[in-house]
């Protein structure tokens, strides 16, 4: 029975307390570089929308730098064109070059003496007279003005009206008037042969000497009269009237092309024939 008891008894283990053994802990680092991780990725992600925002602002900033570049350019005139550059302009504003009524090939054909101021119609025929190997066209403002006037022409009305009103002659007019009086002569069979033109108190401003030799011709030589502008200029055209007239002989004068003829009351024939030649 002991026998039995002892077979089948099975031995008595005592468990002994589980004593924990301090491990490393490997969870920490990896922790922590969980979180080292997460915030490189959000400085990252936080810096990220600062570059775009630089870039934003530098690509804006260059465009509004060159759209101010652009309209400042735009308003500076061009100092110089290509000939295509020049040809868009004119379409682009309408501006259509201008061309003089005598063309360059004409100027010999043609030629224009000016006498700005002038008090006795015998110094015009004596001058017309000594220029005769060719045909003499004498144009006379005044005459013009009447003519244009008495046809009822485009600019009658305005003519009636300053001359009513005792106004000045707006700028430029005269010389319009004269322009289209050459243009009638040109269409003329006078107008084939070569002619010497004299412009009879004309110029009398600056203004209107530039705008003939811009829109009709190159005036060959402006003659001032020594005793008519002595004499006769300031009483008959008053001061102001006297230095313009003056200040077209010295517009003139500066590019050498004025000729003051000195003369006495009764030397005015015999002085014409020296001074024609040296115009011719």
């Amino acid at each position: 029975m002991i026998t039995s008891m002892l077979r089948f008894s099975r031995p008595v283990c005592h468990r002994l307390p589980r004593v924990g053994i301090a491990r490393p802990n490997l969870l920490v680092p990896a922790v922590n570089r969980v979180h080292n991780a997460r915030s490189y990725a959000t400085g990252r992600r936080e810096e990220a929308p600062k570059v775009r925002y630089l870039f934003y602002t530098f690509i804006f900033s260059t465009f509004v730098l060159y759209l101010a570049t652009t309209q400042i350019n735009k308003k500076q005139p061009k100092k110089s064109f290509s000939e295509d550059e020049f040809r868009a302009y004119e379409e682009e504003t309408g501006l259509k070059r201008r061309s003089r009524l005598i063309k360059n090939e004409d100027r010999e054909k043609y030629t224009f003496y000016a006498v700005p101021f002038v008090h006795r119609q015998k110094f015009i025929d004596i001058l017309g007279n000594r220029l005769g190997s060719r045909q003499v066209k004498v144009i006379d403002p005044e005459e013009v003005i009447k003519k244009e006037i008495d046809s009822e022409g485009h600019y009658s009305i305005l003519l009636q009206e300053v001359q009513a009103n005792k106004k000045s002659m707006p700028k430029g007019l005269v010389t319009a008037l004269i322009q289209n009086e050459i243009r009638n002569y040109l269409n003329t069979r006078n107008g084939t042969f070569d002619t010497n033109f004299i412009l009879c108190n004309y110029p009398q401003t600056t203004d209107e000497a530039i705008k003939f030799e811009n829109e009709v011709s190159e005036i060959k030589k402006c003659i001032g009269l020594h005793y008519d502008i002595l004499n006769e200029l300031e009483k008959t055209k008053g001061p102001e009237g006297a230095r313009l007239v003056n200040n077209v002989l010295g517009y003139y004068d500066a590019v050498k092309k004025t000729k003051i003829i000195t003369y006495n009351h009764d030397e005015l024939d015999e002085k014409m024939q020296d001074v024609v030649l040296e115009l011719l």
